[in-house]
C-alpha cells in the first residue's frame, strides 16, 4: 500500500518538477548574443516567429499553461500583441533537454503568471528586440548607392566581360564606387 502511494503521489510531483524547470538554477547568463543577463533585467520583446505571428519562445508558465485551451502547437504561445513590451527576468533555469543545453528564463509580463523565454531559440528567431547582440537603438547602417553608381558598375562589368579591363582594374573600380 507504501509503495502504491508513492508511487501515485511522489513519482507525479518529481515529474512535475522536471516540467516546470528545476534544472540548475542560475542568478545570470552569459547568451550567444554577448549579453549578460541577471534576475531583474528588462528584455525587450521583438516579432513573434510562429506562422501566426505569435511568439513561439515566449510561453504561458506556470499555472497558466493548464487554463490555455486547446492542443494546437501554438496554443501555449504568447499572442503577436505583446510585440514591443518589456518582459522581467525572475527566474534563470538550465538543463540538458535530450542532451542539449536549455536556458529557460522564467520572465513576468504583469498578467499574474511568469512566462518561460527559451532564450537562445528567442535569439536565433529575433522574438527579443536584442538578438544580434547591438543595441537596439543603435541605427543599421545601410550604405546607399545611387542609380548612378549602378551603372558605371554595369558599364565597368560589361567592359571586364569583354576583355577591355582585367579583373584587378574591375575590382579597384568597383571599390571606389561602392565606397562613395
Amino acid at each position: 500500500m507504501k509503495k502504491t502511494l508513492f508511487i501515485f503521489l511522489i513519482l507525479p510531483s518529481m515529474a512535475f518538477g522536471q516540467v516546470f524547470g528545476l534544472g540548475k538554477r542560475l542568478s545570470e547568463y552569459k547568451a550567444s548574443n554577448g549579453i549578460t543577463y541577471h534576475i531583474g533585467d528588462t528584455i525587450k520583446l521583438g516579432q513573434g516567429s510562429a506562422p501566426n505571428g505569435t511568439f513561439r519562445y515566449v510561453q504561458y508558465g506556470g499555472w497558466q499553461v493548464f487554463f490555455q485551451s486547446g492542443n494546437g502547437a501554438d496554443d501555449h504561445n504568447l499572442e503577436k500583441t505583446f510585440s514591443g513590451y518589456a518582459v522581467t527576468i525572475r527566474k534563470i533555469h538550465s538543463f540538458n533537454a535530450h542532451g542539449v543545453p536549455k536556458v529557460v528564463f522564467a520572465v513576468d509580463i504583469g498578467k499574474g503568471s511568469n512566462f518561460d523565454l527559451w532564450l537562445e531559440d528567442a535569439i536565433t528567431s529575433c522574438e527579443i528586440v536584442n538578438c544580434t547582440g547591438q543595441a537596439s537603438n543603435k541605427p543599421v547602417v545601410v550604405p546607399q548607392h545611387t542609380d548612378d553608381n549602378l551603372d558605371k558598375l554595369k558599364k565597368l562589368k560589361a567592359l571586364l566581360d569583354a576583355g577591355a579591363i582585367t579583373g584587378a582594374e574591375y575590382n579597384e573600380q568597383k571599390k571606389k564606387l561602392l565606397n562613395q
